[in-house]
């Protein structure tokens, strides 16, 4: 009796081997789709969690597998004595466990022949029979597919996760769809600020809108030193609400620094690139323009010779006062202010932008800075033609 229980303990060895084989397989079959699914909804929603798609993987290998090794696959006794049998005993060790205990003749002639049939089993027999990897070809090919499957999404969710590959990421497309953003980004020299006044933490430099909302007001205010030139997409007003947006807006408020006396540095006088108050359309000083004949010198002194049309001359016998601001030459002069020394809408005078250009050279040259040769130039015109 001891001797068939050896050996029915050696051939349950081999098939609990096989059991946890099988069990293996097939929790790693299930582990594998249960990855793979996980890491396909983390790259497909913009999760990047790859230890999540691992950490389900291996839970579902090791539920599943446990699951059907101690349910399905684990060897009884029975199991084991018909396993046997499929070696040509024809059930013969099946009948001597059923007989076991049974001391009739028949009994003790039926284990013995049983105990001779096994001493017979060649070691090919219980090769072919015991075979530890007992999975047919299509759950192998299953398990293949499932473990190549599940490790290359994990990849990629890695390298998506990493900036390598991109990512669908629905969730955040869900709400670009509803939202739009409006940036307000300042470099140097300033800072953005709510019209209202209520100071840059009301956080109106980022502002999430739904499309087509408006967006706060805001204004771009200069530092000491500095100034305000323009928007990045050039609007030149420091005050702006984007009305109606309807997709991400990101707009930079852009300051120069003044006082530096550089020409192009200027606050933008004179300078057709940049914002100021000098209008290009404004007459030169210098160019007083025009002659008359017949002694008409802009409605100032007559006389027989030319003069121009602005702040003329004439030349003659005689001059008389005038409503011109003319010179006559010959016995008496005449003088006097017309309207046609005005400039752009007939409302400004020359002296009045005088007036103005003089104060910013002298700050200039306060500042200890270079005066712009345009601005010298407008200065010196309309002395020399006083």
């Amino acid at each position: 009796m001891k001797q068939e229980d050896q050996i029915y303990r050696g051939y349950r060895k081999r098939m609990v081997v096989t059991a946890v084989i099988s069990s293996v397989c097939y929790g790693l079959m299930a582990g594998g789709g249960a990855a793979f699914l996980t890491a396909f909804l983390c790259w497909l929603l913009g999760f990047h969690g790859v230890w999540a798609a691992v950490g389900v993987g291996l839970g579902a290998a090791v539920l599943c597998g446990g699951s059907l090794y101690f349910f399905k696959f684990r060897p009884e006794r029975y199991d084991v004595l018909r396993t046997i049998d499929r070696m040509g005993l024809e059930e013969r060790t099946v009948t001597s466990a059923e007989l076991e205990g049974d001391m009739s003749p028949m009994a003790q002639l039926q284990r013995s022949d049983a105990r001779s049939c096994l001493e017979r089993v060649t070691g090919e027999q219980v090769k072919a029979t015991f075979r530890p990897y007992t999975l047919r070809k299509p759950a192998t090919v299953a398990l293949a597919c499932c473990l190549v499957f599940a490790v290359g999404m994990t990849t990629v969710n890695g390298l998506a996760s990493a900036g390598i590959l991109p990512s669908p990421d629905l969730v955040a497309g869900a709400e670009e769809a509803q939202f739009v953003a409006v940036t307000y980004l300042v470099e140097e020299g300033g800072e953005i600020v709510a019209a209202d006044g209520s100071g840059p933490e009301a956080m109106v430099t980022d502002q999430i809108l739904s499309p087509g909302e408006d967006a706060e007001p805001v204004v771009a205010v200069a530092e000491e030193g500095w100034a305000f030139v323009r928007w990045s997409d050039g609007n030149k007003l420091p005050e702006r609400q984007d009305r109606n947006v309807v997709s991400d807006l990101t707009v930079t408020a852009i300051f120069e620094e003044i006082g530096e006396g550089e020409d192009d540095d200027f606050d933008g006088v004179l300078d057709d690139d940049k914002d100021g108050d000098y209008d290009e359309n404004a007459p030169d000083a210098t160019e007083n323009g025009g002659s008359g004949s017949d002694g008409d010198a802009g409605d100032g002194g007559e006389g027989d010779g030319s003069g121009s049309q602005e702040e003329g001359s004439g030349s003659g016998d005689g001059g008389q006062e005038g409503e011109g601001n003319g010179q006559g030459q010959g016995d008496g002069a005449g003088g006097g202010w017309s309207d046609s020394n005005q400039i752009i809408d007939g409302n400004t005078d020359y002296k009045d932008v005088y007036d103005i250009y003089y104060e910013m050279a002298m700050e200039i040259i306060e500042s200890g800075g270079e005066l712009p040769p345009e601005l010298a130039d407008f200065i010196e015109g309309y002395l020399g033609g006083l």
